[in-house]
């Protein structure tokens, strides 16, 4: 007797018997069974009643008046499915400068960026009336890579600035850029973990130049030097958004226009530079 067809026989009915406890009845066991994709991470939610509160404070060792803690409670002001806008504190400014920045303006976004439209005052002690318009400024992008620059705008515009009653014309130049930094699966931040998070950074960087005459000459002088007079370093959690910003901004008054101001008998405090920093945590939030 042939003993090998029995034990293939029962070794093919195990093999079916439990390949059959796999599938419920009806099933197709050739159909591959797997869970379903997860939804993908929002990073920027923009549904009416979506809000967000912030803790704010601002430090500065040379003008008193940016020493300061508060609150920012910020919230989706218009929504459509793919563009909105924030308000905060019930129609108030803001006191954080990224929230400013974002209450400024629109946004749109797609599954992977977030774009700004809107105004960015500088933050310089100049009185400067034009805030030239920014358009599609990337914040966010989730598909660029560490170090990408997400955008690069820049441009100049021309003034008339009253120094100690002398009208000087001058024209500013400016560079606005938006970088990805990193992304971090876990990170520890406002003392919390978050996952999924995306870092940037923002750099405002300008220039002033102006037209002076003295003693009959015409000559142009450097009122600021190129420098960054904002760096904004801001971090977006999946299904949370903004989490945290950190902001450095100030200027320094170039020795020529220093000079020129004393020359021109300049009387009281002239402020010749400025810097303060500030940051923005995430205290709370309700994400619909």
């Amino acid at each position: 007797m042939n003993t090998l067809k029995p034990i293939l026989f029962f070794f093919l009915l195990v093999i079916v018997s439990c390949s059959n406890e796999t599938y419920e009845e009806g099933d197709n066991p050739d159909i591959d069974v797997t869970d379903p994709e997860p939804d993908p991470l929002d990073y920027f939610p923009n549904t009416l009643g979506d809000y967000w509160i912030y803790d704010v404070e601002s430090t500065s060792s040379d003008t008193p008046l940016m020493n300061f803690t508060g609150s920012d409670s910020l919230y989706i002001a218009t929504s459509t499915a793919n563009s909105f806008t924030y308000q905060a504190n019930n129609g108030m400014d803001a006191l954080g400068s990224m929230n400013t920045l974002l209450v400024n303006g629109s946004l749109s976004k797609t599954t992977t960026d977030l774009k700004y439209t809107g105004s960015l005052d500088f933050p310089i002690d100049i009185p400067i009336t034009q805030s030239p318009a920014i358009n599609d400024l990337t914040i966010i992008d989730l598909d660029a890579s560490n170090g990408e620059v997400l955008s690069d705008l820049s441009n100049s515009f021309s003034e008339t600035i009253d120094i100690q009653g002398t009208m000087i014309p001058i024209e500013i130049s400016y560079a606005l850029t938006t970088e990805k930094e990193n992304f971090y699966e876990t990170t520890s931040l406002n003392g919390m973990e978050y996952t999924n998070v995306h870092e940037a950074i923002l750099k405002l960087n300008i220039s002033v130049t102006g037209e002076i005459t003295l003693f009959g000459t015409s000559q142009t002088i450097n009122v600021i030097q190129p420098q960054d007079v904002l760096t904004v370093r801001y971090f977006y959690a999946g299904d949370i958004g903004l989490v945290r910003a950190e902001t450095t901004q100030g200027f320094q008054l170039s020795t020529e226009v220093i000079l020129l101001i004393q020359q021109l008998g300049a009387t009281g405090t002239v402020t010749t530079s400025s810097t303060s920093t500030s940051v923005e945590e995430l205290n709370s939030f309700l994400v619909n």
